[in-house]
């Protein structure tokens, strides 16, 4: 049975799981220039829709959902800038989340 396309990438991403987890890195290899920034984009979205749809069937709790879309925000934000989120006092509050989910996720980063 051929693996599917799905299958396939999603090998590379649990052998990158398994490097992250034991400590090693692939080195990158040279940029293959296929995924375009409307691409990555569309991709976070997506997935999004599918992790609210499993949040609304019950199948990821909501607290695991949140916590899901706040690093794909982060991704997001990296990949094009998310909309400003102005308070009244003219404050971004949208930077302060992203700069406290970044802390977050370096401080989980860096753990051994």
């Amino acid at each position: 049975m051929t693996a599917t396309l799905d299958q396939r990438l999603y090998g590379v991403a649990q052998k990158l799981l398994l490097e992250r987890a034991y400590g090693a890195v692939s080195e990158p290899s040279a940029p293959r220039e296929l995924v375009q920034e409307q691409d990555a984009v569309d991709a976070t979205l997506m997935l999004i829709a599918a992790l609210s749809e499993q949040v609304h069937l019950g199948c990821i709790t909501p607290d695991v959902g949140a916590r899901m879309a706040a690093l794909l925000m982060a991704i997001r934000d990296y990949v094009r800038p998310l909309p400003a989120g102005i308070a009244a006092d003219g404050r971004d509050l949208l930077s302060d989340d992203l700069g406290e989910m970044v802390a977050v996720i370096r401080a989980v980063s860096r753990q051994p």
